[in-house]
């Protein structure tokens, strides 16, 4: 009779052990799976992170500024308006690992085909709206924080000139839509005798805007009692070409904060501190800022994930090894007849070995199967268990280098077919030995001295 057939036939014959062994390989197996496919996710969402989420850090006017009638005449540190420039910008780029840029203007602007929704003290002479003119509006902190949604049209882009985005209540309360041209002039805001005026009162300069967005507010904003200009809903986004036609704004010169943005959270540090020794920006009237996206706090929750399953795998290793030699140990003991029987007959000890190998194997190889598709059909629920909690990503690589803020897609948890076959390999290595072990004592004596021991 073959060893095979040995083996098989031995199964059959002890049900009971053989359905306890089964089970015992089922749940040590589906662990070991869960747990080396969670490591090796955390371990590529690390990765992916780096990558997708970047970082960023903002140069901002200081906020001890004087202000005389709304224009900044000086600040601690330095003299005059704060400027970044053209020049400031090209040398922070060539920073290695520095990717975009988005710098920012501010002024304002009113139209005789505009209604701007009315604030605290409204007239004719304050029916204006505050613009933002950036380069690219899909990297504004309203839309990236998902405050603001496009619900209509595109993103300002690079490139454009007279393009605006305006709010859906604007465009409702004025019958606009994508694609309208409204006539706008400069203004400004000052306060004289209590009352919100335009501090530009004799109009000279125009612009055509042509609307190419609408965005809505997302999360409720309160606008308390504000003039009508610093109504959210009278916010407009621009190019800079538009503040430019206005003449409030000139070109190559950012008033406003400059946001720049990094492909590597992990090089954010390193970045920052050499944008602090350039000496060509007055740090008397700017103050930088860092953002890594909530990277270190996904970073940390993926580290603590990957110890926590490290120290479960080590656990579940030295605990399932323990079972299964007190198992075999005591399985070999009542085998001790047939072992002596098989060495009387002439089987080498290492066939009888390959037998009991073979028995366990046959074992495992069928509970591990098991365990494996009960992992691969929950896996959508293990992940949501793991990985679930971790911070909601605002950018990606993709809105460092083209501006789009499409977030990161779910599926971290990847059951990958090298990982299992690593788990199979391991574990029936481990089975192997244990058998080998379990069995020494036997094949350590003579077939008369096992015979002799029968009773």
């Amino acid at each position: 009779m073959g060893v095979y057939r040995r083996a098989v036939l031995y199964i059959r014959r002890k049900r009971g052990q053989t359905t306890v062994l089964f089970f015992l390989f089922c749940i040590v197996s589906t662990f070991l799976v869960t747990g080396w496919s969670v490591l090796d996710s955390a371990d590529a969402v690390a990765k992916v992170l780096r990558r997708s989420v970047g970082g960023a850090f903002y140069l901002r006017p200081t906020s001890n500024l004087e202000i005389n009638e709304g224009v900044v005449e000086h600040s601690k540190g330095g003299k005059g308006q704060p400027v970044i420039t053209e020049e400031n910008i090209k040398d922070i780029l060539g920073y290695e690992k520095v990717k975009a840029y988005n710098a920012m203007n501010y002024g304002y602007a009113r139209s005789d085909a505009v209604d701007f929704l009315p604030g605290v003290g409204h007239s004719e002479d304050n029916n204006m709206g505050k613009v933002s003119a950036m380069n690219d509006t899909a990297l504004a902190d309203q839309f990236m924080e998902k405050k603001l949604e496009l619900t209509e049209g595109r993103h300002i882009k690079k490139g454009d000139r007279n393009k605006i985005l305006i709010s859906d209540k604007l465009a409702q309360a004025n019958g606009l839509k994508s694609g309208d041209k409204i006539r706008f002039t400069h203004a400004g805001i000052t306060r004289e005798n209590g009352q919100f005026v335009d501090s530009i009162p004799k109009k000279t300069v125009y612009a055509q805007a042509e609307i190419v967005g609408i965005y809505k507010q997302s999360v409720p904003q309160g606008d308390g009692a504000v003039p009508t200009p610093e109504i959210d809903a009278n916010g407009i986004f621009s190019d800079h070409g538009f503040l430019e036609s206005l003449k409030e704004a000139k070109k190559g010169r950012y008033t406003g904060e400059v946001n720049f943005y990094v492909s590597d959270p992990l090089k954010l540090d390193d970045i920052v501190e050499k944008v602090n020794t350039n000496k060509s920006i007055d740090w008397g009237q700017y103050s930088i800022r860092k953002n890594d996206f909530q990277y270190g706090k996904i970073a940390k929750s993926l580290t603590s994930i990957q110890d926590l399953t490290g120290i479960l795998i080590l656990c579940i290793c030295a605990a399932s090894l323990v079972v299964l030699v007190l198992i075999l140990i005591m399985r070999m003991r009542g085998r001790v007849q047939e072992a002596g029987i098989l060495l009387a007959i002439g089987k080498s000890k290492g066939e009888i070995a390959w037998q009991f190998i073979l028995e366990i194997l046959l074992i495992f190889i069928g509970a591990f199967l098991c365990s494996a598709a009960a992992v691969y059909f929950a896996q959508q629920g293990i992940e949501d268990l793991v990985f679930g909690k971790l911070p909601v990503i605002n950018i990606d690589k993709s809105a460092v280098e083209t501006g789009s803020t499409a977030g990161l897609s779910k599926g971290y948890l990847n059951i990958d077919i090298s990982s299992v076959l690593r788990v199979f390999l391991y574990q029936a290595a481990a089975m192997i030995l244990t058998v080998i072990a379990s069995c020494s004592s036997i094949f350590a004596l003579k077939p008369k001295e096992i015979l002799s021991k029968m009773s």
